[in-house]
Parts: C-alpha cells; sequence; structure tokens
C-alpha cells in the first residue's frame, strides 16, 4: 500500500494568499510576508513536505500541473524582468543621447550669438573710432575758425576804438 499523500504547504502567510480581489489587497499581503523570506527565491523553493520519504513520481497530476504553472510564472516573471531592463536602458541611452544633442545644439546656438554679437561690437568699436576721428577733426575746424573769427573781430573792434578815439 502506497503512504499516505501530504499536501504541500507554503512557507508564506496565510494573509497572502487569502484576498485576491484587488490590487490593494495584494500590496498588503505582500508587505506581510515574512522578512527571513528572500526575493530572489524561486516561487517553488517555498513548498516543502512533511514526509521526506515521499516519492516525487507518486504526486497527482494536480500537483504536477500545479508545479509547472508555478515555474512558467516565474520563468515569465523572469522574462518579464529582463524585458522590462531591457527598456529601461534603452530608454537611458536614447534620453542621454537626446540631452546630449540637447547641449550640443544649445552649444551651437550660443557660439553662433556670441560670434554676431562679437562681430556688432567690433562694427560698433570701428563706427565710434570713425566718429571720434570725425569729430577730433570738426573740433580743429572749428578752434581754426574760432580763432580767424576771433582775430577779426578783435581787428574790427581795434579799428573801431580808433575811429572813436579821432
Amino acid at each position: 500500500m502506497a503512504p499516505p499523500r501530504t499536501a504541500k504547504q507554503p512557507r508564506r502567510a496565510a494573509e497572502q494568499t487569502t484576498s485576491r480581489q484587488d490590487r490593494n489587497a495584494r500590496r498588503q499581503a505582500v508587505e506581510e510576508v515574512d522578512k527571513d523570506t528572500d526575493a530572489d527565491e524561486p516561487i517553488d523553493a517555498g513548498y516543502e513536505t512533511e514526509d521526506n520519504n515521499v516519492d516525487p513520481s507518486q504526486g497527482t497530476a494536480v500537483q504536477n500541473m500545479s508545479i509547472g504553472v508555478l515555474s512558467n510564472q516565474a520563468k515569465c516573471h523572469i522574462a518579464n524582468k529582463k524585458q522590462v531592463k531591457k527598456k529601461f536602458s534603452l530608454a537611458k541611452t536614447e534620453l542621454q543621447n537626446n540631452i546630449i544633442t540637447l547641449f550640443e545644439e544649445h552649444e551651437e546656438q550660443a557660439d553662433t550669438a556670441h560670434s554676431a554679437q562679437l562681430k556688432r561690437l567690433a562694427d560698433l568699436i570701428a563706427l565710434k573710432a570713425s566718429l571720434e576721428s570725425q569729430m577730433t577733426t570738426k573740433l580743429a575746424h572749428l578752434q581754426t575758425e574760432y580763432e580767424t573769427h576771433s582775430r577779426e573781430l578783435s581787428g574790427i573792434i581795434e579799428a573801431r576804438i580808433r575811429e572813436l578815439k579821432r
């Protein structure tokens, strides 16, 4: 006669598996899991048999199917995790490239604006120099005209004084 079959019992708390109706209940149940369990532990590693003498070939089809489902879920979880990591790394490199491109474009625009400002400044300095030279020339011309008019006026005043003295 075959030994009696024993049901596999999970190591996780009973509160975790009782309610699966909404996401919040699941989050609460996950938070209640014992601290000593490892997150990297496979899903089916948490189940132990009470009798060490039980032969795995003696399991029922339902037990074998549940073990298969759990291992498939673990494989899907690992595949999804790898896919998320891959998408994250692609998004990260794309974002870094976009940031670098944006800064390079900004640098080019800043260089263009800076060179235009320097050219404008050089033009204004040249214009200032030409205006100063024109002002110097006009001032010298005004000074000579002032001296000429001053001499003419003093000559006229002296002539008028001589006329009045006579």
